[in-house]
């Protein structure tokens, strides 16, 4: 194999800017099937119990290998563009680095351009990759309509294009690795409504930039939570924020709705910004009054549980295992091959769980339980 190297390329933003469509999840691999809800154990089953049910699924999920069973040998010297929606948010730094580690094994080159979490700047980077004339391009946590100019010249120009956490993709053949979305946020709901009792007062901060958290997980958990027959006594306010202000504005939104409102009990968010959240209502002395929920397991927001800051609860599937996959496909699509389900897994952790993580995952993240990395190894036949 031949030496490779990774480059982070940063392409100043012209301008910011939301954007507000929603699409339906579309993808080619999904996760392995454990997130069905359960019925209740009989008629007299109370909501919170019933809920605890459905949490503690996700909770003891049994990881198994369901991915593909043959691979194509690599063909080494291949060029590989990552465009992250934002390199700030840990939640799409760790695959566009799992892409990196994957693809030093194929003996690719693989250059990291950050797309700042500005629908614009993501575009300009796309057609960027375009231009340069990579092999293979990969798109983390962006959606296709919403750079659908430099989409079209990347088919154009017949370059295999992939997708990560996309909402439905545009055309709907470019294939993309995720896992059920609306599941996970729909479990974070049970956990919340079981911890409680019953009684959740929730603030839920709702990026308005990531269509995978507005139609995913966002919707998972709003309706978890606004479901009165699952949850009579729920309480939910959301507050909207821009990826743009990820440094700042979630903590200084959830710390202004406690101090408004001190019997919110549960504040929820996407792991990068959780952390943030996490960190202000410990040194501002509101972390004793509330808990956070969040999604990604991501390593310090594992050491936020661990050590009873705040977060109490994340649901996530393994990024890298994810990056691994998304290789594996794209080692297809450059040799004129359709992708493959890779079948992500999830899980959920509180403290209660998370002590079983290995050392690695602490400082890495969650794994999967599973030797993933042996796996495609394996089937690519490399060291």
């Amino acid at each position: 194999m031949t030496n490779s190297r990774s480059t982070v390329l940063s392409l100043a933003p012209i301008w910011r800017t939301v954007w507000r469509r929603t699409f339906s999840i579309a993808t080619v691999a999904v996760s392995a099937s454990v997130l069905g809800w359960l019925p209740p154990a009989n008629a007299q089953t109370s909501p919170v119990e019933a809920a605890k049910m459905r949490a503690e699924k996700l909770m003891n999920a049994k990881i198994e290998w369901h991915g593909p069973t043959s691979a194509l040998k690599p063909i080494a010297g291949k060029r590989l563009a990552v465009i992250s929606c934002c390199q700030a948010a840990e939640g799409a730094a760790r695959p566009a680095r799992g892409i990196v580690e994957a693809g030093k094994l194929l003996g690719w080159k693989v250059d990291i351009f950050d797309g700042k979490g500005d629908p614009m700047e993501q575009n300009k980077a796309l057609n960027a990759a375009v231009d340069s004339k990579y092999d293979g391009i990969a798109l983390i946590y962006i959606d296709t309509p919403v750079v659908s100019e430099g989409v079209a010249r990347a088919l154009s120009a017949k370059i295999p294009l992939i997708t990560m956490g996309a909402m439905k993709n545009t055309p709907e053949s470019i294939p993309d690795i995720s896992h059920d979305f609306v599941g996970i946020g729909r479990a974070i709901a049970d956990y919340m409504i079981w911890k409680s009792n019953g009684k959740v007062n929730a603030l839920l901060l709702k990026n308005t930039d990531l269509k995978i958290v507005i139609d995913g997980q966002y919707k998972g958990t709003f309706e978890g939570l606004n479901d009165k027959k699952q949850c009579p006594d729920c309480k939910v306010v959301a507050k909207d924020w821009s990826l743009a202000n990820l440094d700042t504005q979630p903590a200084a939104l959830a710390s202004a709705a406690l101090q408004a409102d001190p019997n919110i009990n549960w504040v929820w968010c996407f792991d990068a910004c959780m952390a943030r959240v996490s960190r202000t209502m410990v040194a501002s002395g509101l972390g004793t009054k509330v808990k956070g929920a969040g999604f990604d397991c991501n390593a310090e927001n594992v050491q936020l549980i661990k050590d009873g800051q705040v977060q109490t609860v994340c649901a996530a599937d393994p990024r890298e295992w994810a990056s691994y996959g998304m290789v594996d496909n794209l080692n297809r699509m450059m040799q004129g091959k359709p992708a493959v389900a890779q079948n992500i897994p999830v899980r959920m952790f509180d403290k209660s769980t998370i002590g079983a993580l290995s050392e690695s995952e602490v400082k890495n993240g969650w794994q999967g339980d599973f030797d993933f990395r042996a796996k495609y190894k394996s089937l690519w036949a490399v060291k």
